[in-house]
């Protein structure tokens, strides 16, 4: 009665069982890094949710990676032989149970595997992998593989078994290979053994295949446990709760789950919209979903999240308008049990806050029918409140700026004083709105208005002034509209010799142009030109910035042309922006007469180091850095990546703190050699003005 068993092994595999070695197998980076990579894939929302489930995955994730064994035991029973059983495990390596036939063994031997749940967790289901030989047998005894449950006791807790003899596999043989249900709601342990049953005193001591009267190998377990843990929260605090929130604010307080698999997600709602929906704290990897089955989230740990931490959130209130909001906070274990922890209210201002106030651009005298014209002066919104716009009203005052009065029909960011002004100061009322609110400033009063006579007139507000003679070599206030056409009236001290309207600015650097972080100061050169292509020799120029995403220009340096109307400077490090080169004909023009303009991208600057450089094939290194520039205070989403089978891989995205620093453990599993690691900072981010950018590589050797 000879029977073969129905898996294929190798020789290296055969010859583990019969020496009673583990069968263990490297599991190489590739999976481990693709481990990690699929638990930062998994969406919260689970379709056919199953609150109070979740599932402890063995041996082999959903992708093939390599998942732990933990909560898996061995042990013997009649005093066993041979092989033994073992829970090390990995994709083609399983965990196992052998009863070696090296020699004939008593009825009541066997070699077995028990799974014990979770404190605070029962065995509610699942499914596992095996591959079953029972060809063994003698008189009045037979191999046997059974799986139990609740209890290591046949009656009534055996759901699957195969035996030499009558008690046949499902599939009609006595060998197996499939996946086999657990009943639901069982409780207790999980037992899968390899045995000798029949009579007492007799042995199986015949037939056997694959060096075993019988064994049983467990290549992947999902099991299905139940827990009704209840998330709570508290200690609420921070800055989101303060009266008028602005920007991004911290929202910080302490999540448990005491008796649970631990705090997995926390939702916060502001009128019912979700702001932030994650992970707070992955628990080094541990609290990241490898998949999902029957509705319920699937983990490679015992304990996946941590039951008990501090939370602190970045909160972006720009998201809702002004004024008074609800705020609900939800904290969600990893058995997709949750409770609303907040239930409060929060008000928020995110309307452009004024950082300069709005100027008029005029000269020391101001006359009738002279166009005044205005800068808006620099505002802030934060990074959601949508863009800035503004709005004008332009006031008639006395002659100390006080008592002003809205001028009917003044909306526009010029304007001409009238006859009816003189004697009069003007002043400038700018509304600056975004997508949240609207707030106010008003420039400082003009000088009072002079007819075009130089005189002041009769007064027509309550203040007098004095007469004085127009002075046309007054200067006029630096602004720069970014236009290259000129409005210019010619008025003042001309602006170098040949000083001309209609002036060219050359410059010898690409109008596009892509610098690192290390790099970003450059030198600009060029060269000012009039009429006939004469040059200007003498003239000031301006030099401004607009920092990417930025609705501000600002003036950030000066220079001078040479008699042949060349220039150079040396442009200062700054971000991605706008920059322009600005000339002015005359000190009395409102415009500038020419502009010309570079767009520069710089990269992210970021330092990457990893501590140890060399460890073992299961061991833990740190990755941490920190990104350089100015970081919003929401931080930056950095990507780790390790460089495997020609190409880089992501496998972490942390988020630095306000700082820019960042710090990440990872454990390999199993593999063997150099691997590469880099850091990358994705480009796009809110509040971040840099394009994409890599560290330095940093090898790290396991062995």
């Amino acid at each position: 009665m000879t029977r073969h068993f129905s898996a294929s092994h190798s020789k290296e595999t055969q010859a583990a069982i019969r020496s009673g070695r583990p069968l263990l197998k490297a599991v190489t980076v590739a999976c481990a890094v693709l481990s990690v990579a699929a638990l930062t894939a998994v969406s919260l929302n689970v379709a056919d949710a199953q609150a109070g489930n979740w599932m402890e995955v063995s041996c082999e994730n959903p992708n093939h990676s390599a998942a732990p064994s933990q909560g898996w035991t061995s042990f013997t029973t009649g005093g066993g032989y041979g092989s033994g059983a073992g829970t090390g495990c990995s994709p083609g390596a399983p965990m196992y149970g052998i009863l070696s036939s090296d020699a004939g063994v008593a009825v009541g031997a066997g070699e077995n595997l028990e799974y014990t749940p979770p404190s605070g967790s029962t065995l509610a289901g699942g499914s596992f992998d095996a591959t079953v030989s029972t060809d063994g047998y003698g008189a009045d005894a037979s191999g046997v593989v059974a799986a139990y449950s609740p209890a290591f006791e046949y009656n009534g807790n055996v759901f699957f078994q195969c035996a030499h003899g009558e008690e046949l596999c499902p599939n009609g043989t006595y060998d197996y290979r499939g996946v086999i249900s657990l009943p639901a709601n069982r409780g207790g342990a999980l037992y899968v053994g390899a045995s000798c049953g029949g009579e007492g005193g007799q042995a199986c001591d015949e037939g056997g295949n694959d060096g075993a009267w019988a064994l049983v190998y467990v290549w992947w377990a999902n099991l299905l446990l139940s827990n009704s843990a209840t998330p709570s929260g508290s200690g609420f605090s921070g800055t989101l709760l303060s009266p008028n929130a602005h920007g991004t604010q911290e929202l910080i307080f302490d999540a448990s789950d005491s008796g649970g698999p631990g705090v997995y997600a926390v939702t916060v709602q502001i009128d019912g919209k979700t702001v932030y929906s994650a992970t707070p704290d992955n628990n080094g990897g541990k609290c990241l979903a490898v998949g999902t089955s029957s509705g319920a989230w699937m983990f490679d740990y015992s304990q996946p999240c941590k039951q008990s931490e501090s939370v602190d959130l970045p909160i972006n209130t720009a998201a809702v308008a002004d004024g008074q909001h609800t705020l609900k906070v939800t904290v969600e274990d990893a058995a997709q049990n949750s409770s609303v922890v907040y239930d409060g209210t929060i008000t928020t201002d995110n309307a452009p806050a004024n950082t300069s106030p709005p100027t008029i651009i005029a000269p020391s005298q101001v006359f009738a029918g002279a166009v005044l014209s205005t800068h808006p002066g620099a505002w802030s919104a934060p990074t959601g409140a949508g863009s800035i716009t503004y709005g004008y009203q332009w006031e008639d005052c006395d002659t100390q700026g006080n008592n002003c009065t809205a001028i009917a029909g003044a909306q526009n960011a010029s304007y001409t004083p009238a006859p009816s002004d003189v004697g009069d100061t003007l002043r400038l009322v700018v509304n600056a709105s975004d997508s949240d609110g609207l707030a106010s400033a008003t420039s400082a009063a003009t000088s009072a208005v002079l007819s075009a006579q130089g005189s002041l007139g009769a007064p027509n507000g309550p203040g007098t002034g004095s007469s004085s003679p127009p002075n046309t070599a007054a200067s006029a206030s630096p602004t720069s509209n970014g236009a290259s056409a000129s409005t210019a009236t010619g008025l003042g001290a001309p602006n170098g010799t040949g000083a001309s309207e209609t002036a060219e600015l050359r410059l010898s650097v690409h109008r596009a142009i892509s610098r690192t972080y290390t790099q970003r100061s450059f030198q600009l050169t060029g060269r000012l030109i009039g009429t006939g292509a004469h040059p200007i020799g003498g003239a000031n120029l301006d030099v401004l910035e607009r920092i990417a995403g930025s609705q501000t220009l600002r003036v950030i340096g000066h220079t001078k042309t040479r008699l042949d109307g060349t220039f150079a400077l040396r442009v200062p490090a700054g971000p991605s922006r706008l920059l322009e080169v600005a000339y002015r004909a005359f000190s009395g023009d409102t415009s500038y007469a020419a502009v010309a303009k570079i767009e520069e991208s710089v990269n992210a600057g970021i330092k990457l180091n990893v501590t140890p450089r060399s460890t073992g094939s299961t061991g833990t290194i740190t990755l941490s850095g920190r990104v350089l520039g100015p970081v919003p205070p929401q931080g930056v989403i950095v990507e780790l990546l390790v460089h495997y089978r020609g190409h880089w891989e992501p496998f972490r995205t942390p988020r630095t703190d306000r700082s820019g620093d960042f710090e990440v453990p990872y454990q390999f599993e199993g593999g063997i050699g150099h691997f590469p690691f880099r850091a990358e900072v994705p480009t796009g981010q809110a509040g971040f003005p840099f394009v994409g950018g890599y560290s330095v590589v940093v090898d790290v050797s396991t062995g």
